[in-house]
């Protein structure tokens, strides 16, 4: 009995093994034929062959931006109505771009082929800072609809200021105002299970959930495809965008350490409001099905102030669409680069970028906060630090909360205002919205507000930053190693 358990154990012990061996050699043929990134490809081999079969369970949860079957084929027949938008006109536009920075021609003609929205001026675009301000400015317009409310947020958390939304809502939805709320799944799972969505459960209100998450392949494979956009349209009259999530920072996180969330919004009125509210109602209906026209009137352009592009990224979008973008900028960048983001794990093509800026005389400044809410990412971050400062790129970080701002200025001419951060999550995974600024005192003013931050932020030593504990560094080697998938 006991010879023939000890071989049982023997056998099973070698089929682990060749079983493990098996599907190393599978899995690892899949990410090289897949042409990833190198770093990218490199983490997922070392994955693979460390943690046996658990590295393949995550590659086969994380590896792959797939997004279901369902999904692609609503977007198929989505394109229809996007085709035929672009051949009424909006690719034909034309902007005299002898004012603005010399790059911009070329980068608004990268976004629109990525896109195929273009560039519009003749709108006005104010920066709305701490949440008060947003929350009051935001009821205001939503008092003032007379047709639609469309809302989209990545985090919505009631309690505090968000109740005075929640009022609003509900009193234009009384009025017969067609409210639509888009949630991200998992961001917004706390407001989903709890009874704070009943009070919004009445007639003209619609709320759906975005990238559910179901183990069907043909609804949604990943956990980890999020919907990280804010944005906000009014009857296409007004529209809201940045980093802003539906929360009372005084009831936000409050547990984490890291202080009360800092954020800034832009409320923008002009030809781009329906822009965006074209992209909320092509991804209202590849969630709920429905068929809203995308755009509801012609768009009249202007040849003037301020001339805006809206560039929404995402795992549906060309792979790394904004990230090219952003280094398109960069590698034109003159006098600046002015960065703030709450996370920062760039990668090695846009820390190339910032570095050689820095090398050929652009002063580039990073400003992150001292504190963030992820044990991982602040570790991955601080990996990249020695070599941008040495380089002489000059890192800020920010102590009095978690700076949660995304912006990068480029020679306070052009701009990258929205949702994401300089990480590569966002640039790879979430679907994003950003705003880009062509309008050069737009982005001047943009850059003002960023001069801010940095004035109440500390510059890090790079003799300083040598000093740390040799525990720090290593952590900081460890998570650089997966810092392409983090």
């Amino acid at each position: 009995m006991e010879f023939t358990l000890s071989f049982v154990w023997s056998l099973l012990q070698q089929l682990l093994i060749w079983g493990h061996l098996l599907l190393v050699v599978v899995f690892a043929v899949r990410v090289i034929m897949r042409r990833l990134p190198v770093g990218v490809s490199l983490a997922w081999l070392l994955v693979l062959v460390l943690l046996p079969y658990v590295g393949v369970g995550l590659y086969l949860l994380f590896g792959e931006r797939f997004l279901g079957v369902k999904r692609a084929g609503r977007t198929v027949r989505l394109k229809q109505a996007y085709l035929h938008t672009r051949r009424n006109g909006l690719d034909n536009q034309r902007q005299n771009w002898h004012n603005h920075h010399p790059a911009s021609r070329a980068l608004a003609r990268l976004e629109y082929h990525t896109s195929g929205i273009p560039p519009l001026g003749g709108n006005r675009v104010d920066f709305l800072q701490c949440a008060p301000n947003i929350i009051a400015a935001l009821v205001a317009d939503i008092k003032h609809a007379k047709q639609f409310c469309h809302l989209e947020f990545y985090i919505w958390q009631s309690g505090g200021l968000v109740d005075r939304v929640v009022e609003a809502l509900l009193a234009a939805a009384a009025r017969g105002v067609q409210c639509r709320i888009m949630l991200d799944a998992v961001g917004s799972s706390g407001f989903f299970s709890s009874s704070d969505i009943n009070r919004l459960q009445v007639p003209n209100i619609a709320i759906t959930k975005a990238c559910p998450i179901r183990f069907m392949p043909w609804q949604l494979a990943r956990y980890d495809l999020r919907n990280h956009r804010k944005t906000v349209i009014i009857d296409n009259r007004v529209a809201y965008m940045g980093s802003f999530n539906l929360v009372d920072p005084a009831h936000f996180k409050v547990t984490a350490g890291v202080g009360q969330w800092i954020d800034m919004m832009a409320r923008i009125e002009g030809p781009t409001v329906p822009m965006f509210d074209g992209v909320f109602r092509w991804y209202w209906n590849v969630e709920t099905g429905e068929e809203l026209p995308l755009l509801d009137r012609d768009i009249e352009c202007h040849d003037s102030p301020a001339l805006l592009q809206v560039a929404p990224s995402g795992p549906d979008a060309a792979k790394e669409s904004i990230l090219s973008a952003l280094l398109q900028a960069i590698y034109a960048a003159v006098d600046s680069v002015d960065i703030v983001t709450p996370y920062f794990v760039p990668g090695e093509a846009l820390e190339q970028a910032l570095k050689i800026a820095a090398r050929r005389g652009v002063t580039v400044r990073l400003i992150v906060p001292a504190k963030v809410d992820s044990f991982l990412v602040r570790h991955a971050s601080h990996s990249y630090f020695s070599g941008l400062l040495e380089s002489g790129v000059e890192v800020y970080t920010y102590s009095a909360g978690l700076l949660h701002t995304k912006a990068v200025v480029i020679d306070s001419a052009l701009a990258f205002f929205g949702t994401v951060n300089l990480d590569l999550r966002s640039l790879w995974l979430n679907f994003e919205m950003t705003m880009i600024i062509y309008d050069r005192a737009t982005a001047a003013e943009l850059g003002g507000l960023l001069d801010g931050y940095r004035a109440d932020a500390d510059a890090l030593s790079l003799n300083t930053w040598r000093k740390r504990s040799g525990v720090a560094r290593f952590f900081e080697n460890i998570t650089h190693l997966f810092s392409p998938l983090i």
